[in-house]
């Protein structure tokens, strides 16, 4: 089977955003937004064969701790997630 995913990675909350600060400057700077909070994150989109659901999202964590994310600084979130023909 076919599955399809959507993960949502951004930095833990006490880890400092130094891009989302970069654009809350700017966002001031040019007059749209005094206090904007921006923070940063990245969102893939992927698609995994398995068995099962379980062998899926089994799998899919193994891809989010071993190549997308750095688990000391970054916190993730699985948005989506469906079978697929």
């Amino acid at each position: 089977m076919k599955f399809s995913a959507t993960i949502n990675i951004k930095l833990k909350k006490q880890i400092k955003d130094a891009k989302g600060e970069a654009v809350s400057a700017v966002l001031s700077r040019i007059g749209l937004e005094d206090k904007a909070k921006v923070r940063i994150g990245k969102i893939f989109e992927l698609e995994v064969n398995a068995e099962n659901e379980d062998a899926a999202k089994t799998k899919l964590n193994k891809i989010i701790f071993d190549v997308l994310m750095n688990p000391i600084v970054e916190t993730y979130e699985i948005t989506t997630f469906e079978v697929i023909n």
